[in-house]
């Protein structure tokens, strides 16, 4: 049988009229699951890293996404109340996030040149956390290396760490406890989650069918990116 060309038109699946919210409710629960897997691995405390470009993990345990600054979340299993580090620009935000944190006020996490005389020292937030001479800390970054003492959060509060836990704690990467391909929490996705994403690929793909309709020779960059027709929600890679 003879292969032929011909023009199709592209489905139109219609687009979503509103966005899905992920509830207080399923936040509180990935947030009791993850201090269940942190405490079946034996870390007494969880650091949860986050800057603009790496806020995935931040996102999906509180609804909460640091912008222009850096965030750091504080998970211990037998606390119900998570803490988090945040800058000047950010305090405002962590506090309105769906879920209840105890925040700090860190600025050190805020842009340079902003005001640095309100914070407390960060081994005093630390201690107060229970990251404490003995402890077992698992720090959650980006991606998992091939030792447990790799990380990529930021070596200033790596060393703090691994000072205030001394010779007889650890400071090991725990990211697998999300991203794990086997059991990792982010691994398996919600409904309330697969409806954001539908969302959210529905926009994304519309914009791009535009983009690529509407270019032409001649056409400017900022003439194609209009064509996206961007609602406003926030980009990422």
């Amino acid at each position: 049988m003879g292969a032929r060309l011909a023009e199709i038109a592209l489905p139109d699946f219609g687009m979503p009229e509103e966005r899905p919210e992920i509830s207080k409710e399923l936040y509180m629960d990935r947030l009791e699951r993850l201090r269940s897997a942190a405490a079946r691995a034996g870390f007494n405390s969880l650091l949860i890293w986050a800057d603009r470009e790496h806020s995935a993990n931040l996102s999906y345990l509180t609804g909460f996404d640091p912008r222009f600054e850096e965030a750091l979340l504080i998970v211990s299993p037998d606390r119900d109340d998570p803490a988090i580090l945040v800058g000047n620009e950010c305090w405002g935000t962590a506090g309105a996030a769906p879920v209840s944190l105890r925040r700090h006020m860190f600025q050190h996490m805020s842009l340079p040149g902003q005001p640095r005389d309100r914070s407390r020292p960060l081994s005093a937030i630390l201690a107060e956390e229970g990251v404490i001479k003995g402890a077992r800390v698992g720090a959650i970054g980006w991606k998992d290396y091939d030792r447990p003492d790799q990380m990529d959060l930021p070596s200033y509060l790596v060393d703090e760490v691994r000072t205030a836990v001394g010779p007889t704690g650890s400071v090991e990467n725990a990211v697998d406890l999300l991203i794990n391909p086997a059991d990792g929490l982010r691994v398996i996705n919600e409904a309330e989650q697969l409806a954001a994403f539908e969302y959210a690929a529905c926009h994304t793909s519309t914009g791009v069918k535009n983009l690529i309709f509407g270019l032409e020779p001649g056409i400017s960059e900022q003439e194609a990116v209009r064509l996206l027709e961007w609602n406003g929600m926030p980009m990422s890679c």
